[in-house]
């Protein structure tokens, strides 16, 4: 796969402490008391030498001292049980714990014994490592349970210092708080009968910019922690917490090591800016004629899917900047649910080497008027055809005092950009990076010049699977064929009569693929001014559209193919009802051919009424902004003289892009045909 480069431009189970500590002993556990003969004795510590394991030392999880590095740690410390420590604490705890110490750790199963064993019941070196790094890793995926001591040991685990201080409540119930802090957050958790109240995010060393939104983020928070009345104590996890406060100490660390310099500043900055243009496209859009009499929300909605995006901070139960560029039936006036939104997460990133640009803070990435007034001639050809130009600012280069002297156990890289050896400024270790929001398969090309948008140089010397691969991966049995490839599914698709009443049918489809071109998975992508974010959405929706039409037809939402090849629909009129009843209802069964080609160009073909003969075809080409053409077909009247309202070609684009669905559109070809 393709990886970017920067440009010349810049068996059985092992339990760890529950959250609260609670010593382990055989009394507590007879079926598997602690000196089991599933274990052989020679490797049981005792509580005294489990006190002395190497593994229980300041350096088990990759930070001195248990002082949680943000990054490099994999669990929480403070974990004082003799089990625990067994559990955890180097190799004999790990050989005692697999053989049946508990079932916290439900997802690591009965773990291999890969060596060859002495007498003493010990494994070569390697796999008694490997066996550790599985159960370290279970133990990193799964955060433990809502707790007081929960809570503090992954604060701690992620660098934040915790404070445990009591409260009055007016209620006088037992009630604690708990305050974690970093460097730039304080977040103050209130418990009362070990149950969380109330929860409090503050970036106290922020500008307004940033605490502004901060009563969203403890909204979030709270949701995280809170029990709602179909949950239990004993089953609410942390994890979602842990999620969102993992990403606030990142932050906060890198903020940290480039003081002054403030992430949670620089990515509000960007917002600011980037919402300031969102409300610019709004008041243009509303004037069009084309949104006379729509809600504000269809409007905010369609300038987000063909605009500049849609920034939100802390949005979908998480904390960060989003933008938003597409969501599922966009053009649809009244949704239902929560429809699914593809966005561009914006975050701060060390920056790995000194090619990249440093991130700056500002407010003003564009300019007042948003607009140019009198552009020049380059930057007309360089924009929308139908779009204005931005009046983009580039904003002074941040830059950071020089670092003070390396602290005990501290280390630091090598990528200090100095500005002026006078006074040492530089600039900071420290890049904006976008993460997409889902992960997107675009092919190869279309990949290259998203990367050239961003400044980066895209790597084509890595060997990369095919675009159809990566949407839908090749199974086990399927044979590689180098004339093309055939996916064969079904789905049911509903069909909407005249009277508004739904039936369903299904279809046998089938996807062609012509040609092979390579795909590459867009993750997470640095950049370096909000501009090229929005320059980049464009080639994003085209392919966030043509994913949803093949996923509609081909993927999650279809089935493999049944044995039994046909299925019934039953009309809604009286005369089919009665057969139906009578058990002399006929089937029918519709099948749908899909051919898909680089452009992305897709071709439908579906049997018409005329016959088997005469089959009905439509070729459609998915543009920038997911905008539908359509390149040929066979359906539409050329009958000029006919006073009844014709089909066109123009209603068969529209029609595909508020259904988002081939087997829709073929019923609907079908009524008006």
């Amino acid at each position: 796969m393709a990886t970017p480069t920067p440009g010349k431009h810049n068996s059985g189970q092992v339990v760890a402490t529950p959250p609260v500590s609670t010593p382990f002993s055989a009394s507590n556990h007879p079926s598997h008391p602690a000196f089991s003969p599933h274990g052989p004795r020679s490797v049981v510590p005792s509580p005294q030498q489990v006190k002395k394991s190497p593994a229980n030392s300041s350096t088990m999880f990759g930070y001195p001292g248990g002082g949680g590095h943000p990054t490099n740690s994999s669990f929480g410390v403070g974990y004082d049980s003799p089990s625990a420590a067994m559990a955890l604490g180097g190799v004999s705890g790990l050989e005692l714990g697999l053989e049946g110490m508990g079932t916290p750790l439900g997802g690591v199963g009965h773990l291999p014994v890969g060596g060859a064993h002495t007498g003493s019941g010990r494994g070569d070196e390697e796999d008694r490592a490997r066996r550790l790094g599985v159960v370290m890793e279970v133990l990193k995926a799964s955060q433990g349970r809502i707790s007081e001591k929960g809570i503090q040991h992954l604060a701690t685990r992620l660098g934040l210092d915790s404070i445990p201080e009591e409260v009055e409540l007016k209620s006088r119930s037992s009630s604690r708080s708990l305050i974690i802090a970093g460097s730039a957050i304080s977040l103050d958790i209130v418990f009362a009968n070990n149950l969380v109240k109330t929860v409090l995010l503050q970036f106290p060393t922020s500008p307004p910019i940033v605490n502004k939104h901060v009563d969203k983020a403890s909204e979030i928070l709270m949701r995280d922690l809170e029990i709602k009345g179909d949950e239990s104590p004993l089953s609410k996890r942390v994890d979602p917490f842990g999620a969102n406060l993992e990403r606030l100490a990142e932050q906060d660390h890198l903020s940290q090591l480039n003081t002054p310099f403030n992430c949670f500043e620089a990515v509000a900055g960007i917002y600011e800016s980037l919402e300031k243009l969102h409300q610019w496209e709004v008041e243009k859009l509303r004037e069009s004629p084309e949104m006379i009499g729509k809600e504000q929300e269809f409007v905010e909605r369609t300038a987000m899917c063909t605009k500049s995006g849609k920034p939100i901070m802390h949005a979908r139960d998480r904390l960060g900047l989003s933008l938003d560029y597409w969501q599922e039936k966009r053009r649809l006036a009244h949704q239902k649910g929560t429809p699914k939104t593809w966005a561009l997460l914006i975050e701060c990133a060390k920056k790995p080497s000194a090619f990249y640009t440093s991130a700056r803070t500002s407010e003003n990435w564009i300019s007042t008027e948003i607009e140019k007034v009198n552009p020049p001639a380059e930057d007309l050809l360089l924009a929308a055809a139908d779009g204005p130009v931005l009046d983009w600012l580039e904003p002074e280069t941040t830059l950071v005092p020089p670092q003070g002297p390396l602290k005990e156990g501290e280390t630091r890289g090598d990528i200090i950009e100095l500005v002026d050896e006078t006074t040492g400024l530089r600039r900071p270790e420290v890049m904006f990076v976008a993460k997409f929001d889902p992960p997107l398969i675009v092919p190869g090309s279309v990949a290259a010049q998203i990367y050239h948008l961003a400044d980066l140089t895209f790597d084509v010397s890595q060997p990369s699977p095919y675009f159809d691969h990566l949407l839908f991966p090749r199974s086990a049995e399927e044979q590689f064929n180098n004339d093309g490839r055939v996916i064969k599914r079904e789905a049911t698709v509903p069909i909407f009569e005249k009277d508004g009443e739904k039936t369903t049918r299904t279809h046998k489809n089938n996807l062609w693929v012509e040609g092979f071109e390579y795909g590459y998975t867009l993750t997470e992508l640095p950049f370096s001014h909000p501009r090229q974010l929005v320059e980049m959405l464009p080639y994003l929706r085209q392919y966030a559209f043509t994913s949803t039409l093949l996923q509609k037809s081909f993927g999650a939402s279809s089935r493999a193919l049944s044995k039994p090849a046909k299925q019934t629909i039953v009309q809604s009129t009286r005369s089919d009802f009665d057969s139906f009843m009578a058990g002399m209802f006929s089937t029918k069964e519709k099948t749908m051919d899909v051919s898909l080609k680089p452009g992305p160009q897709l071709r439908i073909t579906f049997e018409h009424h005329d016959g088997p003969k005469y089959p009905a075809n439509i070729g459609f080409e998915i543009k920038h902004n997911g905008v539908v053409e359509v390149v040929e077909e066979n359906v539409v009247s050329k009958d000029q003289m006919s006073d009844k309202k014709q089909l066109t070609e123009a209603d068969l684009a529209k029609m595909l892009e508020i259904t988002e669905d081939f087997g829709i559109l073929v019923e609907y070809v079908l009524r008006r045909l």
